[in-house]
């Protein structure tokens, strides 16, 4: 019993010692982390999420005292992810090192405590490559095709809706206004949010991996859809009743209130999720 309580604790110190080192030579992605996430509102949860992966790791201590030996395959993951971290420091590619930032802690892990770990945190592995912010390119081709699409559904709703209306683009002409779908309506933000809120929700209301990752796919059609939804009802509010959501408080409040209906949708999917668990 003291032989075990010993292993544990050296196991515990070494993990301890790794983390302080870890955090020292990667001091330059951490402030790279922190800067990309304060300039974006895309990424303003993060400051959020990380503490909640630290607490998921944590629920899964157990995982980690139960060395059965090094991982021979972890060694060469471990040094080919210092290298591009090294070598993305050197070019002063900031995505290239938060990608290899985060492939240094998942094959640390796998060195340890070898592949098994990666099924045990599964989930938190997923989150913490979903903190690495999109490349500025591939953002704006992303947004810009979501901006597309979100508006040709919201002219197709609007005109059974039988309301005359006009696109060029991402632009929605009505008799008396002029609407733009723009890139906060485009759903990649809610895309990045609802994502990251349903591998959470998921991780501590169902029992497997699958069914999270099920979530996290059903998040993508949520995130699009409450985005239609929102260019249609700004459209079909102001030519019904003359008010205007597109700027000041109403705006806020609506944004805030599709947010919440794009949330609920998440919760009906996790309990139908949660019953086919249950059977």
């Amino acid at each position: 019993m003291m032989n075990s309580s010993r292993e544990r604790n050296r196991t515990l110190l070494l993990f301890s010692f790794l983390a302080v080192l870890f955090v020292v030579a990667y001091y330059p992605a951490f402030i790279g982390f922190a800067r990309k996430w304060s300039a974006s509102e895309d990424y303003a949860h993060a400051f959020f999420t990380v503490p909640i992966i630290i607490y998921m790791i944590w629920t899964k201590k157990e995982a980690f005292l139960k060395q059965e030996g090094n991982s021979v395959v972890g060694l060469p993951l471990v040094v080919g992810s210092i290298s591009l971290y090294l070598l993305s420091l050197q070019l002063q590619i900031p995505t290239i090192m938060f990608v290899a930032t985060m492939l240094t802690v998942v094959s640390t892990l796998i060195y340890f405590c070898e592949f098994r770990i990666v099924k045990a945190l599964i989930i938190p592995i997923m989150l913490l490559f979903l903190l690495i912010p999109i490349p500025n390119q591939l953002l704006s081709a992303v947004t810009a095709a979501l901006q597309l699409k979100v508006s040709e559904a919201s002219e197709l709703i609007v005109q059974l809706l039988a309301i005359p209306l006009f696109r060029e683009g991402n632009v929605l002409h009505i008799p008396d206004k002029t609407f733009q779908v723009v890139e906060a309506c485009s759903g990649i933000r809610s895309l990045i949010s609802l994502s990251t809120l349903s591998l959470i929700f998921g991780y501590f209301t169902l029992r497997t991996w699958w069914a999270t990752s099920l979530l996290l796919l059903l998040s993508v059609p949520i995130a699009i859809f409450i985005n239609i939804v929102r260019v249609v009802s700004m459209v079909v509010v102001y030519r019904w009743y003359a008010i205007d959501l597109t700027e000041g408080t109403a705006h806020t409040v609506a944004g805030l209130v599709l947010f919440l209906l794009g949330f609920f949708m998440l919760g009906l999917f996790q309990r139908i999720l949660e019953s086919w668990e249950t059977k």
